[in-house]
């Protein structure tokens, strides 16, 4: 591993799992293992180390968040990963679930629609030397590549509705797992059985919402919003 730590903030990655996740009920030994492993405070450099393994998201560029670890290592509970999955990560933001997920699959794909939180998270996933990994700027609303498909999918925003496409990419007998709604929000399990998609429905939940359009569409809206945000401080 590329960074050094000190031991506060190893106490501090203990007592997450301990509190958060064990007295929960998360009891998967691997999940315990990666989320011991992985640092999540160098996932969010902006916040106190000892305030990043705090039980609540935390906010992230882009107005996107990181989401609590409970509800990271719950989600990841239902994937059912498997260490000869390939998994596909839809909205992969800080690319701290990203680094929990390599340390119990094969490979993980990760998409993510915001250029600078994947500039960010390749930065610490390279330093954490985590080869099993590919980032991909890409928007869930578009046609993935054809032809390529995944054990499992999970995603880290809520669409008001998955879209279909994206279980074109799922493999018989595959699990995706998402958040869905606007208002009212709830994870979903969605295994393919026979081409049909099965879904059950799991805990409430509040993520940000899925932003849609293409990755072209988003980054000029981002670069708009720059510009304007730029405007503003010349004219105050």
């Amino acid at each position: 591993m590329g960074n050094t730590e000190s031991g506060d903030t190893l106490d501090l990655r203990h007592e997450m799992v301990s509190d958060q996740l064990m007295n929960r009920g998360i009891l998967h030994s691997g999940i315990l293992e990666a989320f011991n492993d992985i640092p999540r405070h160098l996932f969010v450099p902006h916040i106190a180390p000892d305030h990043a393994y705090e039980d609540q998201p935390l906010p992230i560029k882009s107005g996107q968040t990181i989401s609590q670890p409970y509800v990271v290592a719950l989600m990841l509970s239902y994937l059912d990963l498997r260490h000869s999955h390939h998994v596909l990560e839809i909205g992969s933001g800080s690319g701290y679930a990203t680094a929990i997920m390599s340390k119990l699959c094969h490979h993980v794909t990760a998409m993510e629609v915001y250029g600078e939180l994947l500039e960010d998270s390749w930065v610490v996933i390279k330093d954490l030397e985590l080869p099993n990994i590919d980032l991909m700027h890409g928007s869930a609303w578009e046609h993935l590549k054809e032809g390529i498909v995944y054990d499992r999918i999970i995603l880290w925003a809520s669409p008001p509705r998955i879209p279909e496409h994206i279980f074109d990419s799922l493999k018989e007998g595959g699990i995706l797992v998402a958040p869905e709604g606007k208002a009212d929000q709830y994870v979903w399990i969605c295994t393919k059985k026979d081409g049909n998609i099965i879904k059950k429905r799991k805990d409430p939940v509040r993520f940000v919402p899925l932003v849609q359009g293409s990755v072209q569409e988003i980054d000029r809206n981002m670069q708009g919003k720059r510009g304007e945000r730029g405007k503003r401080g010349k004219d105050e």
